[in-house]
This record gives structure tokens, sequence and C-alpha cells, in this order.
């Protein structure tokens, strides 16, 4: 019996040396397994971070162009907004103070201007002043109603002036 026994404690040391090395083998393929798995999840996290940050960037950058084109859309509308409303303002204040500078004139004429304006109208008035222009009547008199051109009459005192009855026209240059 006691050589049987020996071969159950021999046989029995066996099945645990058996028993330990294959927990021991359990225990590494568990812990590879384990370390595969979490390699295997830390590459899919990157993976879908990556994933996930790419087409954020993607939106981001659409967004930004969109924005932008907006932005240069939104300001060109604008400058031609302000420069069509400041084109019209002055030329509606540029013709109203035309028309009533005109009118002002008109109203401010004496009578004979009114009578060459409606006789001979604006073309006319203009050639008018013109003539009033080149004929400086009272400097004439100032210096040549003296002598011969003067005359007396009723106790008045009249003056004999050379009057332009045409416009002075610029010569053109010679060459």
């Amino acid at each position: 019996m006691a050589e049987h026994r020996l071969h159950v404690d021999r046989d029995f040391s066996a099945v645990r040396q058996a028993r330990d090395g294959l927990a021991q083998t359990i225990d590494q393929a568990f812990h590879a397994a384990k370390a595969q798995a979490e390699a295997a999840h830390a590459d899919l996290s990157r993976q879908f971070v990556a994933s996930f940050a790419k087409e954020a960037e993607k939106r981001l950058k659409s967004m930004s162009r969109w924005i932008w084109w907006r932005t240069i859309a939104s300001g060109a509308a604008l400058a031609i907004v302000i420069l069509t409303l400041g084109f019209g303002l002055g030329y509606w204040r540029g013709n109203a103070a035309g028309y009533s500078q005109a009118a002002g004139t008109i109203h401010a004429a004496g009578a004979v201007e009114q009578s060459v304006l409606a006789s001979q109208g604006p073309a006319g008035l203009a050639q008018w002043h013109q003539l009033m222009r080149d004929n400086a009547i009272l400097d004439t008199m100032k210096s040549d109603c003296t002598g011969k051109n003067v005359a007396h009459q009723d106790g008045r005192t009249a003056c004999h002036l050379w009057l332009w009855t045409t416009p002075n026209v610029a010569s053109a240059a010679h060459g």
C-alpha cells in the first residue's frame, strides 16, 4: 500500500503540476487576450476620434468658406447700396439746389432780364448777360464821359458811349 500511495501521490503531484501549468497557460492567454482587446479598443477609439475630427474639420472648413463668401457678398452689396444712395441723394440735392438757384436768379432778375428771357429764351439771356459784361457802362462813363461825349438837356446830362452789340468771341490761336 505504501507503494500504491507513492504512485497516487506522484500521480496527484503530476495532476497538480498539469493543473498549475494549465492555469498558468490560461492566465497568460487571458492576459494576452486582454492586452489585445485593450489595444484593439484603443485603436478603434483612435479611428473613431480621427474620423470624427476629420468630419468636423471638413464641416468647419465648409462653414468657414460659406461665412467668408457671405461676408464678402454682404460687404459688396452694402457698398453698392451706399454708393447708390449717395449718388441718388447727391443727384437729388444737386438738382434741387440747381433748380432753386435758377428760380432765385430768375426771380431776382430785373424786368429787362425777364423780358429778354421771355422773348429770346435762356440762350438769349446768356448772350444778353455776356453783352452786359462786355459793356461796362459805369466804368466807361467815368473815364470817357467828357468833352464832346457829353450832352445836356433839360438840366440832365447824357453821355454818348460806344456799346458792343455782339458778344466777344475768343479768337482761335493761329499756328
